[in-house]
């Protein structure tokens, strides 16, 4: 018991630094053109970002500098097919100029020990540079198998940003 706390521990902690990595890397990159979500200036959107491992269905509203966002997260297979719980999950958000570089980014989510058909929600109010013109959601978590004998647990990540 001890060995698979141990073990637990160890990739929990190396997904909490792979995202201290993420928070400080991010800003000075730049946004992948396939990537990146258009904002308009003012009123309420919605829309659907997906990804290979799941589903964001979110809504916001734009006012000056500010942009209230909420949304949830579903996982998608092969996560859902092949896993019973996702041990860690963080979403966060990148906002990007018209060319693409990062100015700014926000944690909106994060989860642990979920059920991997529970969905995420996330709400948060989000302050936006006037200069902003597209934002990306990013996300990272560590995914366990129900049974021993199931598949071994396995990291997932989303990265929009070029090298």
């Amino acid at each position: 018991m001890k060995t698979i706390r141990a073990g637990l521990s160890f990739s929990v902690l190396l997904i909490l630094l792979a995202v201290a990595v993420f928070t400080v890397a991010a800003r000075g990159e730049t946004l992948k053109a396939d990537a990146r979500i258009a904002l308009d200036a003012q009123g309420q959107h919605s829309g659907k970002f997906s990804a290979p491992d799941l589903t964001v269905n979110y809504t916001y509203a734009r006012t000056g500098t500010d942009m209230n966002l909420s949304g949830t997260v579903r996982f998608d297979m092969p996560i859902r097919a092949n896993y019973a719980v996702v041990q860690t999950f963080r979403l966060d958000l990148a906002l990007a100029d018209a060319q693409g570089n990062v100015i700014g980014q926000q944690g909106l989510a994060s989860a642990s020990d979920n059920d991997v058909g529970d969905p995420v929600s996330f709400s948060a109010t989000v302050a936006v540079p006037e200069q902003t013109a597209s934002m990306a959601f990013t996300y990272t978590g560590e995914a366990f198998a129900a049974d021993p004998g199931d598949p071994d647990p396995t990291n997932f990540w989303f990265y929009p940003f070029d090298n």
